[in-house]
């Protein structure tokens, strides 16, 4: 993709703290976030990237927002030390709650491994209908970004950055979003997730675990083909699984899982897909 002069004009080397990227689908966040990443890198900066799109994720499979603090590596994505949220949907609507909740947690991880800069590549969703504009104040709220760097073609996102440019709690520096940027198809953006899913599970076994040993979030109902997550006493991911069957009698659910053992989980959450386990196509409960 070419890249727009206002994007090479940034300088780079006053940034610090939490940089919030956002814009509507296709707008080129995850190119502009990749890039910014791999700059700050190169300048030797303790660098976070983390990925808030539970959609079309980048780092981890979907339905996970990912933290990875940056490593030895020369490209993307960093190879550094990682941390994963369950979102429980590839859609942030309906699932704001835990998107905030992870944001928080996977900021909170940056800092402990003193990253200089986290940069955050947040989801598409921006528009009021379905809450897109109350989702990212609330990030904005809670976070206090040092600077929000915003994608638009027009004026997409004009109910939410009017009032920030008249507000002083943050940076707001406005870029072009590339003339060859397209939003993906449906059919492209499912296609993607296939591909993400198929990648994670290529190495995964059954896994049986008796769930009374074990907090289940909501409740121990185990429908065959539902996603779930395994994870640690902290809520951070150890692994995802993909319900095969459950045996009432026993207390027992079997999961298709790259996870080899349950001997560090803590809670099984329960989420709101079913994954095909033959064609790894997802399907919203």
């Amino acid at each position: 993709m070419e890249i727009p002069a206002d994007w090479k004009a940034i300088d780079v080397e006053g940034l610090k703290g939490l940089i919030l990227v956002i814009g509507a689908p296709g707008a080129g966040k995850s190119t502009f976030a990749r890039s910014l990443y791999e700059q700050l890198r190169d300048q030797k900066r303790r660098v976070a990237f983390l990925d808030g799109d539970p959609g079309q994720s980048t780092l981890g499979p979907p339905t996970t927002m990912t933290l990875s603090m940056h490593g030895d590596e020369k490209g993307f994505p960093p190879q550094g030390k990682t941390w994963r949220w369950f979102v429980g949907s590839t859609s942030p609507a309906g699932h704001m709650l835990p998107i905030i909740v992870g944001g928080s947690r996977l900021f909170l991880k940056a800092e402990e491994g003193r990253a200089e800069v986290v940069i955050y590549d947040t989801t598409g969703l921006i528009g009021p209908a379905k809450g897109g504009d109350y989702l990212k104040m609330a990030k904005i709220d809670l976070l206090k970004p040092s600077l929000i760097i915003a994608l638009q073609r027009k004026d997409e996102l004009k109910g939410l950055l009017a009032p920030l440019r008249r507000s002083h709690r943050t940076e707001v520096l406005e870029l072009h979003s590339p003339s060859r940027a397209r939003q993906r198809s449906i059919e492209e953006r499912q296609r993607y997730r296939v591909g993400k899913f198929r990648s994670y599970f290529k190495e995964a076994d059954p896994l049986t675990l008796r769930w009374p040993s074990f907090a289940i979030f909501p409740k121990p109902h185990f429908e065959s083909g539902r996603l779930v997550a395994l994870e640690d006493v902290q809520g951070f991911v150890l692994g995802l699984g993909i319900v095969q069957g459950e045996n009432r009698a026993t207390s027992e659910v079997t999961l298709i899982t790259p996870l080899r053992s349950a001997d560090d989980v803590d809670v099984i959450r329960i989420g709101d897909m079913r994954i095909d386990p033959q064609t790894y196509r997802d399907q919203q409960v």
